[in-house]
Order: structure tokens, then C-alpha cells, then sequence
């Protein structure tokens, strides 16, 4: 691959896409194909005798397991340090040696610190437009998605397009921007109320969309634009100066760009730098712009869109509702079939979970890879099951259970941890500690001064006083009917962007532990950011989290004596929340079933002994 034919020693195979997505489309699985690693976050080097790739620690099991031996894995996050991306680079290479990336796929951040440390070391960067993986991917790589983009309608998305745009051109004038380039896809998605299924599980299209002072441009392949989406964009005979949407070839972006740079905008452009969960964009675009004129921040469509409006606000509370009617329903089948002997493992129970959802209203697909885990399987925090991995389900160990789905008025994320026979003491304390964590979360109150990062300790302190912890974040903003992952908020100590909270946004609580080898547990809530009652308001406003999941936790893994007295009263005041609305939900479609099990785990917990803390 790297050899002399295009002058490199060495190529660099990022995860992301073009538009530097957190999650991308089986064609773009560039990663997969060379190693065979089928992760979401990762970085791949290839010379002329070795490779490695770098991880973190949600997918060191799941790498060793899918790589071969060619692989070196580079364990980010752990003691002692693996060498870095560019450690290993300069200890590999000799003085004078080219390292070869796709510029339009590495992000201009990585590319600018990766050639800042080679040039120090007597190396360089060198750009190659001509992707190699793709040069020898020719075979069995899975086509682009030709399926057409859809109009969000208001009913769903609450603010029309229009009014998003001026927004953003408020934000443009106070900072004295004339161009802002949106290049993430759930962005493009938001901004123009459009939805589409270029990747998985996520009703995102490839397109990028540039805002300047008077027009709003649109590039994207015309094969996927209907005469609805054309109109909804005022897109036939649209004017610069008219509030519509000017459309170009999604491939002319770089050089369209780079002549409206020399032609038409004389003022300040606005490059999206690196946000939660996506990085910053590519060097592609960077590479084109004066210094003299780049302002390279955050984009600020990240907090637009991660502020709900009250539309949003009302589908993702009712999106999580009846997602969790499916989920309950689900839960209660599995336990009665698994103690009927009933012969159930992690794919078909998968997809059991997945009929179950799509008998509620406005479901439109899952909105991730359902993590379904059994026993040690469990242990491996992002596991998606497999005909070479699958297990049994039974009454021997824990089922980890981390779905979620996609509807039209929101998208859902929820885990549950259950055991169908008889847990062992450390699973039960495992799982109370990974519980309390949910509930510290919860019952906390921040102001605006306190950030996403700093809410990490309270997930983890209960699991941190029995000297346990786990590899990877608390929690994460939650799109509607958009990505699983979303910024702003990201709750976790990895974060380099801290981020305050503010009223409207969802997010998730979901601390974990993992046993390698063993069994997992990890429990997830959606909660909404909202105002909190203070006898006094000092400093504020203050903030605090109203859980939107309304699924019951397992009263067989929960030892109430570790917990305090606030936790134990949160807890049963959520179960009687989920009995008001769940129950409600199953008497009225007469779901009995499904009634008994949620009625046998809501009963107020009355633990013998209190103690003021555990």
C-alpha cells in the first residue's frame, strides 16, 4: 500500500468520512475492510512491513477479537501509555520520510498537529487526493445509498428552515462572519428540516451547505432530491438574494468553494473545528483558506440544534414514551419465555426487541446496532452480535441490553441490565453501584457555570468507593430523529470541550461495569435539562434532569442497604412515575402480560438497614 509508487512510507486511515462522521456508511467502512475492526472509533497506519490501529477502551475486546495478527492494537487510555500515532510513525521511519493521507477524509486539526510533530523530525505530510484504500477495494465494497432524501415536516421539526438560517446569520453578524460551511451531516439534516438514510440507523444524506450574508447553497447528489424536497426548498429559479437554497453537485464542493473564496466572499469564513463527537473538518477544505481570514470555531449550529424546541421537546417525551411501552413489553416476553425454557439468544432476541418497536406508532428503524449481550459477552462494551459470537440466553449469568429506536418525533437510547436466575453478590453490589451512579446523576443541580465534564465524578463515585470504574463516558446529548450521539454535551472526563447545560437539551445517564471475560451491567436514561425549584436563586438559574425512559430497573439485582436514603427515594418515586404512564399505557391495550411484569418491580423498595451514605 504505502510504497514508491506514490512516494510515501507510510498511510494514515482515519474512521471518518468526508464529513468526519462519528458513525459512517458501509461504503466508507475503509477501516473494516484493511483490518477487519468493525468499531466506531479508531485510526489505522499501514508501512511497507507493519500496521496499527488505535482505539479506546469501549473496543479493546471487540479488536482483538476481529483483528489478525497483522495488527499491532494501540490501547488508548491505558497505563502504560501506548506510543502515540505520531511516537509510532517517528520511531518507524527514517529522517526524510512522507507520510500520505486523503485530505478530504483526515480532519485539519489531526492533519495540522500530525505535520507540525513529523517536520520536526525531519518528515512530512503529503496529500493524496487518490484514496489507496479505495484503489483496492474493488472488490464486494457495499454501493453509496441511493435512496431519496425526505421534508422533515414542522409537525416534527417545530421551526422551519428559514428561521434556522436567520438564526445562524444573527450569530454570523455578531461575530463578524460572513461564511459559515456546515459540513457535519446531522447539521445539514437540522438546518434544512431534510432527512435521508445515507448511514445506518441514522436518517442523515451526504451534502454539504454553506450560509453567507445573501444566499444559502446546498451541495448534494440531484439523484436523491424529489420535486417535494426541491420545493421545500425553493430551489427552481431560486435568486441570490432569496431566501432559498441554491443546489450544486455534491462533487464540485472543494472547487466551488475554492472559487467562491477567490470570487465572491471578500470577509471572515467560518470552519466547523472539532465539537462532541465529530471532528473537525477535513483538511480539505482547511487547505483552502487564508489565514488572514479563517475563523476556525465550533460550529454553532452544535448548540442550536442540541437546544430542543418545544416541538422537539414534546415528540422526543412522547418518542420516548411509547418506546418504552416496546421495551417493557419486550422485557416482560423474554423473562417468561427464558424461565418457560424457551431457547433465545442474542440475535433473535435482537430482533424480537425490533418487532416489538414496530408496532409503535411512527417508528421508522433502530437507532443504533442493538448492543444484546449475554454473560461475557456482556464485558465487551460495544458488542454487536455476530453468528461467530453469538450466546445463548439463560439463567446463568447477566443480559446486557443497550437498544434504541427512530421515530418521527424522536430518537431513543435505553439500557437495562437483567439476570434470569440467581446473580452473584458481586453482580448484585455491581449493579446497585452502576444504579446510584444513574441517580446521583439525576437528582443533580447545576447553574451555568458547571460543565459536562465535571458531572463525570457523580456517575462514578458510588462504583468509585468499592474501587470500581469503566472505560468510557456517562452520558451524551441525544438528536431528534437525528444521531444517537449528539453534541453539545458530552458527560465524560476524555472530553476536550467542555460544555455548560442548557434548558432543553436530552442526554443520557449511563455508567457501567464490565468484567472482561465475565458479564456486564450498564443502565441508560434519556432525561431532559430543565429548570430546577431552589428555596434561593444565588449564581443561577439552576438546572436540573427529568428522566424521559420510563422502564423499571431489576429489584432482584438491587441491594437497597448500599444505598442512602435519597437514592432509595428517588427510586421509588421513578417507579411510581413509570407505573402513572407505563401502566396506564398497558391497561388501556389490555397488555397484561407485560402489566404483571412492570407491576412486580415497582413496589416501593423498604431496605432493613439506612445508611446516610455508601
Amino acid at each position: 500500500m504505502a510504497d514508491s509508487r506514490y512516494n510515501i512510507d507510510a498511510y494514515i486511515v482515519p474512521m471518518d468520512d468526508e464529513h468526519q462522521s462519528e458513525y459512517v456508511s458501509p461504503h466508507d467502512a475503509r477501516i473494516g475492510f484493511i483490518s477487519g475492526f468493525s468499531g466506531s472509533a479508531g485510526l489505522a497506519i499501514v508501512t511497507k512491513d507493519k500496521a496499527a490501529l488505535w482505539t479506546d477502551g469501549r473496543y479493546f475486546l471487540q479488536a482483538e477479537q476481529e483483528m489478525d495478527c497483522n495488527w499491532e492494537l494501540m490501547r488508548n487510555g491505558t497505563e502504560p501509555k501506548p506510543p502515540s500515532e505520531v511516537q509510532w510513525l517517528t520511531s518507524e521511519l527514517s529522517r526524510g520520510s512522507s507520510v500520505g493521507a486523503d485530505p478530504r477524509l483526515l480532519a485539519a486539526k489531526d492533519w495540522l498537529y500530525i505535520d507540525s510533530q513529523l517536520r520536526a523530525e525531519g518528515m512530512q505530510m503529503k496529500l493524496a487526493y487518490e484514496n489507496l484504500i479505495d484503489l483496492i477495494w474493488t472488490e464486494g465494497r457495499p454501493p453509496l445509498s441511493d435512496e431519496p432524501i425526505v421534508v422533515h415536516n414542522l409537525t416534527y421539526a417545530g421551526k422551519t428552515w428559514e428561521s434556522k438560517v436567520e438564526e445562524a446569520r444573527d450569530y454570523m453578524r455578531e461575530e463578524k462572519v460572513e461564511v459559515l460551511l456546515v459540513s457535519a451531516l446531522d447539521e445539514v439534516a437540522w438546518l434544512f428540516n431534510l432527512r435521508g438514510n445515507d448511514i445506518p440507523h441514522t436518517p442523515v444524506f451526504k451534502a454539504y451547505a454553506v450560509i453567507d450574508s445573501d444566499s444559502v447553497h446546498l451541495w448534494v447528489d440531484p439523484d436523491k432530491l424529489t420535486d417535494e424536497v426541491r420545493q421545500h426548498l425553493r430551489a427552481p429559479g431560486c435568486q441570490i438574494g432569496d431566501m432559498c437554497v441554491t443546489l450544486h453537485f455534491y462533487q464540485e464542493v472543494l472547487h466551488n468553494f475554492g472559487t467562491y473564496i477567490r470570487q465572491k466572499w471578500k470577509g471572515k469564513i467560518l470552519l466547523p473545528d472539532e465539537s462532541t463527537f465529530i471532528d473537525s473538518v477535513s483538511f480539505s477544505f482547511y487547505n483552502q483558506v487564508p489565514a488572514s481570514r479563517l475563523v476556525f470555531v465550533e460550529s454553532p449550529i452544535v448548540r442550536m440544534k442540541g437546544r430542543k424546541n418545544e416541538v422537539e421537546i414534546a415528540g422526543m417525551k412522547a418518542a420516548n414514551k411509547r418506546d418504552s411501552v416496546a421495551l417493557c413489553e419486550f422485557l416482560a416476553f423474554m423473562e417468561e419465555e427464558i424461565h418457560a425454557g424457551k431457547e433465545w439468544d442474542e440475535i433473535s432476541a435482537a430482533e424480537k426487541l425490533k418487532e416489538f418497536r414496530a408496532e409503535q406508532t411512527l417508528f421508522r428503524g433502530i437507532s443504533f446496532e442493538t448492543i444484546s449481550a449475554f454473560g461475557s459477552n456482556g464485558a465487551v462494551i460495544h458488542y454487536a452480535p455476530s453468528n461467530a459470537t453469538k450466546l445463548p440466553i439463560d439463567t446463568s449469568s447477566t443480559y446486557l441490553l443497550d437498544s434504541g429506536g427512530q421515530y418521527l418525533d424522536g430518537t431513543t437510547d435505553v439500557t437495562r441490565t437483567m439476570h434470569y436466575g440467581q446473580p452473584t453478590e458481586f453482580q448484585k453490589e455491581a449493579y446497585t453501584r452502576v444504579l446510584m451512579g444513574v441517580i446521583d446523576l439525576a437528582t443533580t443541580v447545576v447553574n451555568r457555570k458547571i460543565t459536562d465534564t465535571q458531572l463525570e465524578i457523580v456517575a462514578r463515585e458510588p462504583l468509585f468507593r468499592a474501587g470500581l470504574s469503566y472505560r468510557h463516558g456517562s452520558g451524551h446529548g441525544i438528536g431528534s430523529y437525528l444521531g444517537i450521539h449528539e453534541g453539545p454535551i458530552n458527560i465524560s472526563f476524555r472530553n476536550k470541550l467542555p460544555h455548560v447545560f442548557e434548558l432543553g437539551q436530552f442526554l443520557s445517564h449511563e455508567p457501567g461495569f464490565y468484567k472482561d471475560g465475565s458479564f456486564g451491567i450498564r443502565l441508560e436514561n434519556i432525561v431532559l435539562v430543565k429548570n430546577a425549584e431552589t428555596k434561593h436563586n444565588f449564581d443561577g438559574p439552576y438546572m436540573t434532569f427529568e428522566p424521559v425512559t420510563l422502564v423499571p430497573f431489576e429489584r432482584d439485582l438491587i441491594e437497597p442497604d448500599l444505598m442512602t436514603v435519597d437514592q432509595v427515594q428517588w427510586l421509588n418515586e421513578y417507579h411510581q412515575l413509570v407505573e402513572q404512564e407505563m401502566g396506564a399505557v398497558l391497561r388501556q391495550g389490555n397488555r397484561q402480560r407485560a402489566l404483571r411484569w412492570l407491576t412486580a418491580r415497582i413496589a416501593p423498595i423498604k431496605p432493613a438497614n439506612m445508611t446516610p451514605s455508601a
